[in-house]
């Protein structure tokens, strides 16, 4: 048994299934348009960028091309997340969905990249920093 003790990881999580979608759980606040934000255990969000269903996934990356197999590496370091409460989810115009609050990140092999309170993750399915935006989607000309 090691000393160096674990992060404590988030009841919110957010994963990537390999050439899929980021697959969120916990206490989940969804902004979409102008409605009343959604509230849920549960959402898939579309990594690609062709769903039609946006920001949620609507299984479209099996047809697309789509090709990222979640394989991104931990961090070197990863901090202990202290905030507890919900995450909220907001796409935003044309560019990424941004995260804020409590969130352990992980890959497709469910090993925990990153526990933040703030992420940009990629919609458009062009970041060469997956599942982060590096700003691809500018380039692609996305639109969501």
């Amino acid at each position: 048994m090691s000393d160096t003790a674990l992060p404590v990881v988030s009841a919110n999580a957010a994963f990537t299934a390999p050439n899929g979608p980021l697959i969120a759980t916990g206490d989940l606040h969804i902004h979409v348009g102008g409605a009343e934000p959604l509230s849920q255990p549960r959402a898939s969000f579309c990594r690609c960028g062709a769903s039609a269903k946006k920001p949620f996934c609507d299984g479209t990356h099996r047809t697309s091309g789509f090709v990222d197999a979640g394989e991104a590496v931990p961090a070197a370091s990863i901090a202990e997340l202290t905030e507890t409460g919900p995450v909220t989810f907001t796409p935003a115009p044309n560019g990424p969905l941004l995260a804020a609050g409590p969130l352990t990140v992980q890959n497709a092999a469910k090993q925990t990249i990153a526990t933040t309170t703030r992420a940009a993750f990629c919609r458009c399915g062009a970041s060469a920093n997956k599942p982060y935006c590096d700003g691809a989607h500018k380039a692609a000309a996305f639109e969501g």
